[in-house]
């Protein structure tokens, strides 16, 4: 993203007021993101159960990398209310832990889709790409790119940093590096996000095709609700990458266009507590309904969506198929 210069600062519409408005809001939904997104790690680590799944593995990975933008975002909020990053090293600290982290995080999630596509597919493959310790190679690659954009963003010849008159961030394009590390960022995010859509193309393309099997099988309406799951964070995740780098095409240049991108970043860690808050809570109901129906004999006819909550996992449906024990993953 690319900030107006500091002379247009008094036409945009910015106060004192305002200030303390959008920095405690900040705040808020930055920690809010942060405490949400902790319940749902824990759950998963020390669930032995879903941790010992490659897709568990990788939503709890994705999931710290999520989880750690949310602490440069609540620093933010106190740059906005006092209009000041107090030192440039801290401006630049903060940028160095946000963006490496978003961009892994679109790296697991394209990781993450592959993953869903080749357990869906065939058994034999989900070995040979994810069996045994295979899956760490996946979060090695991941965590090799984080460090290669933590060394060029800590380096002297590139920055990504907070502007607080602004309410957002942008690359020192002053700087000689900032405009390549910025090119490739975009890269990968606008690219992974396509890449990420493919294969939920694919996935819905094979469901489509073996539609009486997976009726049969039970998993079918699972498996319908995660990838209009996945739909829904897909959109999310596209409209914001797209128009965090291109955000001209459709958003005037104007203080709270840039406003709006930077809570949609922030707010990215929101989506992932919800989905499994919103998930979970059909389960229970669901279940609640299943015992309901066994006490009076009635024959049972639907599935619990076990398959896409982090508290309910299920080992006889895990046997029966290989997609019921993914969760859905998002901002990118």
């Amino acid at each position: 993203m690319s900030l107006p210069d500091e002379s247009e600062i008094s036409l945009s519409g910015r106060t004192v007021q305002t200030d303390w408005i959008i920095g405690i809001a900040i705040m808020i939904v930055s920690l809010s993101c942060a405490v949400a997104y902790y319940l749902i790690l824990s759950t998963i680590y020390k669930d032995k159960e879903l941790f010992r799944m490659a897709s568990y593995k990788f939503m709890f990975f994705l999931g710290v990398f999520d989880v750690c933008q949310c602490f440069p975002h609540f620093v933010t909020g106190i740059f906005t209310v006092n209009q000041s990053v107090f030192h440039p090293l801290l401006a630049k600290a903060m940028g160095v832990i946000a963006t490496p982290c978003y961009v892994t995080f679109t790296l697991l999630t394209i990781f993450l889709s592959f993953n869903r596509f080749i357990q869906l597919s065939s058994s034999n493959l989900e070995m040979f790409f994810f069996g045994g310790k295979r899956w760490m190679i996946w979060i090695v690659i991941a965590c090799s790119i984080w460090i290669l954009f933590v060394s060029a963003l800590s380096s002297p010849w590139a920055t990504i940093r907070y502007i607080p008159d602004w309410y957002s961030w942008d690359y020192d394009t002053e700087l000689p590096f900032s405009k390549y590390v910025q090119k490739v960022e975009m890269c990968i995010e606008i690219g992974g996000i396509f890449v990420s859509a493919f294969f939920y193309l694919l996935i819905i393309h094979k469901l489509l095709k073996t539609k009486k099997q997976y009726l049969i099988s039970k998993s079918y309406n699972a498996e319908i609700k995660v990838l209009i799951q996945a739909t829904v964070i897909t959109v999310y995740c596209t409209v914001l990458n797209v128009l965090w780098h291109n955000y001209t095409w459709i958003l005037p240049p104007h203080l709270w266009s840039y406003t709006a991108l930077n809570f949609m970043w922030i707010c990215n860690s929101a989506v992932h507590p919800i989905i499994y808050f919103i998930v979970n809570k059909w389960v229970a109901r669901n279940k609640f309904s299943q015992a309901i129906r066994h006490k009076i004999g009635t024959k049972r006819s639907g599935t619990a969506l076990g398959a896409v909550s982090v508290f309910e996992p299920k080992r006889r449906m895990e046997k029966a198929t290989h997609t019921d024990h993914t969760l859905v993953s998002v901002k990118f």
